[in-house]
């Protein structure tokens, strides 16, 4: 575990504010970077945003770039640094600023749509420990975004002590895909970059290490000698006087409970499956675009009758269009312009049932099918399926897309007159149970409705056993 003292390194920083952005090449880079993922993401309107470890405002200032109006709590351990970024131009919104001791946080109220930190992370004690407290200030399907070092980074640094039988005083950073594991109730993970800073010589890097404040030494090493440090200096000038930073990228979501129903096809049970699914659960229901408004009522007031969902438990679509086409097809027949990456689920408090339109590989706009915004909304997927002749080839290939996604799969319905065989042949070959086999009913009521509602495992149930190792298939097995 790292034990350095937070004080230390909050005076550290506190030292460097005045002159740190003239040297702050990587922490730059790096916001930039963070920034750029961050709003590659869907986030409500105005999100509520906590920053930790603001710094002079690198990160701050890119964000408010993309995301323009926001609520904005932009909190750091050094109070010199948090006043240098007061003192720049706001960001658009509400603003306050707060010292915060980002790996220990008290005083904040939680329900953070965006908790994000660039290069500050890397100075927790418990990086796990420190995390997870992060992610418990997220509101359901709220964003946590870091950047931070990974274990190759400095390593032409370590590489000069090694080779005079030194140890550098560079802290022991983890490996990339060990951070963020522990998070419980988050989907994401890392991605990195290996960004290499050339020097003039050895004596910049350091200086440069200074000025930024980023000196505190890992626990329990010894300074070197005079003679020591000369000799690494030499020899890192002999390499070639460049130094790798291994950042990494991590991102994760709070998994609001609920599930994402799409189907085999158009036409086979989505919006009965969703109205007993929401019934079952209690819960939201959202369907983010509805087409063939032209022909029949929206799905959205089929649900409501049949679920006996009150107002506030119904969202409207992000997009409604008229014709009963996909959304790629429908949108330019109105004149209207979709972008998948622009649509953002609403705030609920309580279970959430998103449908679809159509399956998986349903266009949605020029760059987008159905299956990608699954993925980036981040809910696990429940499967209709025709019950009949065709659908073990149709279930089965829909899987298959889904794993091949690495996106998790709560189960399947099947619609249509029962088949013992399917059911077995789905659940052995899929590794996924399935949740109900309804028949053709006589009436599609809210009776009916409520009857196949009352067989629907909990929804805490099939959550508990759906996530597997992300390493293995991502299906959900019985």
């Amino acid at each position: 575990m790292n034990t350095r003292s937070t004080p230390t390194i909050g005076q550290r920083f506190d030292r460097a504010a005045a002159r740190y952005e003239t040297h702050a090449e990587v922490q730059r880079h790096a916001a930039e970077q963070l920034a750029e993922r961050i709003a590659a993401l869907p986030l409500p309107a105005e999100p509520r945003i906590l920053e930790i470890g603001c710094g002079t405002g690198l990160l701050t200032r890119a964000l408010a770039r993309r995301l323009g109006r926001a609520d904005w709590t932009i909190t750091d351990i050094a109070p010199a640094m948090l006043a240098a970024q007061q003192a720049g131009p706001p960001p658009a919104g509400r603003v306050r600023h707060q010292l915060v001791d980002g790996e220990h946080p008290a005083g904040l109220p939680g329900g953070y749509d965006l908790i994000c930190s660039s290069l500050a992370v890397q100075w927790f004690g418990d990086l796990d420990a420190g995390l997870a407290r992060l992610a418990g200030l997220l509101a359901p399907g709220g964003l946590l975004a870091i950047a931070t070092l990974a274990e190759h980074t400095f390593s032409e640094w370590r590489a000069a002590h090694q080779a005079h039988g030194l140890h550098a005083a560079t802290p022991a950073y983890p490996p990339a895909e060990r951070i963020g594991r522990t998070l419980a109730g988050l989907r994401g993970g890392i991605t990195r970059e290996a960004y290499r800073q050339r020097h003039p010589d050895a004596l910049h890097f350091v200086r440069s290490l200074k000025a930024i404040g980023a000196t505190a030494p890992a626990a329990g090493h010894a300074p070197l000698s005079p003679a020591a440090f000369r000799r690494v200096l030499a020899q890192f000038d002999r390499q070639g006087n460049h130094v790798t930073y291994d950042l990494a990228y991590g991102l994760w979501r709070k998994q609001a409970p609920g599930v994402f129903v799409t189907g085999t096809d158009t036409g086979v049970g989505k919006t009965l499956a969703s109205a007993i699914l929401a019934r079952a659960w209690r819960a939201h229901y959202w369907k983010p675009l509805q087409t063939g408004v032209a022909e029949e009522p929206g799905d959205t007031e089929t649900v409501a009758a049949l679920a006996g969902l009150e107002p506030a438990r119904l969202h409207p679509p992000a997009h409604v269009l008229q014709a009963p086409l996909s959304p790629w097809a429908a949108a330019p027949l109105e004149g209207v312009t979709l972008d998948a990456a622009a649509i953002a689920p609403p705030q609920v408090d309580g279970p959430l049932v998103i449908e679809g339109a159509g399956g998986l590989y349903v266009p949605i706009d020029e760059r987008h099918m159905m299956i990608d915004l699954i993925a980036r909304l981040g809910m696990p997927v429940v499967l209709a399926a025709r019950s009949g002749l065709g659908t073990i080839n149709h279930t089965l290939l829909s899987l298959h897309a889904l794993r091949e996604r690495r996106l998790p799969v709560l189960g399947v319905i099947m619609l249509g007159e029962p088949s013992a065989g399917n059911r077995h042949a789905i659940e052995h070959f899929g590794g996924v149970p399935v949740l109900a086999q309804i028949p053709r009913l006589a009436r599609v009521d809210a009776e009916a409705v409520e009857a196949w509602a009352a067989r629907i495992p909990p929804l805490a149930d099939c959550l508990a056993r759906r996530w597997p190792d992300p390493q293995e298939t991502p299906a959900c097995r019985p």
